[in-house]
């Protein structure tokens, strides 16, 4: 209880800076969806920092089994990580190979987790709470074939309009967050 208490008067304390962080997350997730580039730059953002990511983790894993010496799995480290840099590297020279190749990752992840949710929903007895489950199940099934469908001009929309929608709705929780805590203290 006292750990609940301290936070709150942490959180009264900065509600200000939390209202500042919500409304700037909401502006650019704004912005990256209603820009007519927008949601194009932020694809290719998103892409380069996946690719930075690969490189860095080949990097690390590399030399972990460089470094891990007699161990008898380190080949299989030093390929792991040669592999995550050649595909940092390809993503980097092919940047549209790469956004269609994570296009249809995320187009096959929407339309299998939609599956997957439409058998835990057969499994749920309470109905009202089946409804949900089932409409967020075909929401996802229907997006994920609409991207695969749309390809390969949905590769220039799809991680942007994610990390839109994703940034407006941080944002507005963020903000919602800051006004809650201002009032309740």
């Amino acid at each position: 209880m006292d750990d609940t208490k301290g936070l709150r008067s942490k959180l009264h304390q900065s509600w200000g800076w939390l209202l500042a962080l919500g409304i700037v997350l909401m502006l650019f997730g704004f912005l990256i969806l209603t820009t007519p580039m927008g949601v194009v730059t932020a694809s290719l953002t998103t892409e380069i920092w996946i690719a930075a990511a690969m490189i860095a983790a080949g990097v690390l894993q590399l030399m972990h089994g460089v470094r891990a010496g007699d161990w008898s799995h380190s080949m299989w480290q030093i390929l792991g990580g040669a592999i995550f840099i050649l595909g940092g590297i390809m993503i980097f020279l092919y940047p549209t190979l790469g956004l269609v190749s994570l296009t249809m990752i995320i187009a096959a992840t929407l339309v299998a987790q939609g599956i997957t949710s439409l058998m835990v929903g057969g499994g749920v007895g309470d109905v009202s709470s089946r409804r949900w489950l089932v409409l967020s199940a075909v929401i996802s099934i229907v997006a994920g074939l609409l991207i695969l469908f749309d390809l390969p001009s949905s590769a220039g929309w799809t991680l942007g309009t994610i990390v839109g929608a994703a940034l407006l709705l941080q944002g507005i929780s963020l903000t919602l967050l800051s006004l809650e805590v201002r009032r309740a203290s």
